[in-house]
């Protein structure tokens, strides 16, 4: 009797376990808008947007370097010189010049 309730409570804890684990790589896998402040090769800062997946958003800042992005300038893509931040679109930037660039930014 012990032995079965012992298995019974080891096969509920597992499954609980690993239907933890399987929701949190779910979470990470839906897209999110971000916002980035970046330094275009002409010398403009800009607030650029891009949806990417929850787990990527930490590396997008290094991926947007030497990239071609699409600006309100011009039709034309123009090259990201430096990237300063990047934030969930809800989110503040840390950085007072970005904040108001974004609330300057049309929507």
């Amino acid at each position: 009797m012990k032995n079965k309730i012992f298995f019974i409570t080891l096969i509920v804890l597992i499954n609980t376990s690993f239907n933890a684990s399987a929701a949190n790589k779910v979470e990470k896998k839906h897209k999110v808008d971000a916002k980035c402040h970046v330094e275009l090769a002409d010398g403009k800062q800009v607030i650029y947007f891009a949806t990417v997946k929850e787990n990527r958003i930490n590396k997008l800042i290094d991926t947007l370097v030497n990239r071609k992005i699409p600006t309100p300038f011009t039709s034309k893509k123009q090259q990201v010189k430096r990237a300063f931040e990047c934030v969930l679109l809800d989110a503040k930037f840390n950085s007072a010049q970005a904040n108001q660039l974004f609330d300057k930014q049309p929507r």
